[in-house]
């Protein structure tokens, strides 16, 4: 194993969270409601099915194979040729995705709060602040997400209480205006974020009971559910249809509580929640990429990899994303198929069928994969 460290059911439920909420809570909503309109709210029950999908298949394949994490679950079901090919695409895969969650900080940060700072430099930050974490360890990642949680939920829930004299219930009417196509539509988007639970695979031999990996992933599906579906409830009752058209309809949110004269700008806790949700994030994203690399290279350690992989995505940030527009683009259009349909939900699918149909052969495959793996 490339790192020793241990990590609690409860730390991993945590981080997983905070992976889909990250950006989920600022982008999601505008997207979803661009083709779902006032039935927005119901997106974010629908788009759970994808990640509990996601979650069953990863859950299996780790009561199955336990002790190993995705990365091997490819070589043992696929051979050391289709495997490594597999795992090559999930690395390009995740320093995709990790760039882009480093670019939509920088981009939302310049918007909402430091619009003379470059987004660059806003982005090179956050990746600095990602890597002294990932060079910790899951142990340190998992520890600063509970620490992180309890702040972000305060802030969360402050945003949906305190705006309630804002809330129209007639935004709601008629329901299923337009039937259910657009909702269906709309769900893609934000089902594709639940599929991001797949990276707690990654994370299962750090578990003192890797056969609950499973559970774990499928709670933290459900309450990350339970979490946007207040987020995108409380922004339509506030906005309407008009969520569609807003960039940052939660930032607007707090912009807009005036609570006695005394609740309201605050803005600013909107700018706690969202650097401590990017920073878990990210460092979560950041350190699977480096752990796949060094498992794909067979290196002894991982933390070699930390700072060029850093370099790296500054550069595929800053060269991918030129401007916002092209990123909320690819987000509403591109992510649900290539992330959400092909890695997080076909591919997992696929090793589950591969490890059902394989049966003992899949076992004899892992016994040599064992016996080769790195100490």
């Amino acid at each position: 194993m490339l790192e020793g460290g241990r990590i609690s059911e409860a730390e991993l439920v945590t981080m997983l969270m905070f992976t889909v909420l990250g950006t989920a809570f600022f982008f999601l909503p505008s997207v979803a409601a661009g083709l779902a309109g006032r039935d927005v709210w119901l997106t974010s029950i629908l788009s759970t099915g994808p990640g509990l999908v996601t979650a069953g298949a990863c859950g299996w394949l780790g009561a199955r194979f336990q002790g190993l994490n995705f990365f091997d679950w490819m070589v043992v079901l696929l051979g050391p040729v289709g495997g490594r090919i597999l795992q090559f695409l999930y690395i390009l895969w995740f320093i995709d995705v990790a760039s882009t969650i480093a670019a939509e900080f920088g981009y939302f940060m310049n918007i909402a709060f430091l619009p003379v700072t470059p987004p660059v430099l806003l982005t090179a930050l956050l990746l600095c602040l990602s890597a002294v974490a990932v060079y910790g360890g899951a142990e340190m990642i998992g520890r600063l997400a509970v620490v992180f949680l309890p702040v972000s939920l305060v802030v969360f829930w402050g945003l949906t209480v305190l705006p309630a004299g804002l809330y129209d219930w007639t935004n709601l009417k008629p329901f299923l205006e337009r039937g259910w196509t657009p909702v269906l539509a709309g769900s893609l988007t934000p089902g594709a974020w639940r599929g991001e639970v797949l990276l707690g695979a990654m994370f299962f031999p750090f578990l003192a009971r890797p056969e609950r990996g499973g559970r774990v992933l499928a709670r933290s599906v459900l309450w990350t559910g339970l979490l946007l579906l207040a987020d995108t409830l409380s922004l339509d009752l506030a906005f309407g249809q008009e969520t569609a058209r807003l960039s940052l309809p939660l930032y607007s949110l707090a912009r807009e509580i005036n609570l006695l004269g005394f609740f309201q700008h605050l803005e600013s806790f909107v700018l706690i929640s969202w650097v401590a949700s990017a920073f878990v994030k990210l460092a979560v994203w950041y350190y699977v990429l480096v752990l796949g690399t060094a498992q794909w290279l067979e290196t002894k350690s991982y933390r070699p990899l930390v700072l060029p992989a850093g370099l790296l995505l500054a550069a595929v940030a800053s060269y991918n994303w030129p401007n916002i527009t092209v990123l909320a683009h690819f987000v509403g259009t591109v992510v649900p198929f290539y992330s959400g349909g092909t890695f997080q939900t076909a591919l997992p699918l696929l090793l589950a069928a591969l490890a059902l149909v394989r049966g003992k052969g899949a076992e004899r495959r892992r016994q040599r994969h064992d016996d080769r793996a790195p100490v």
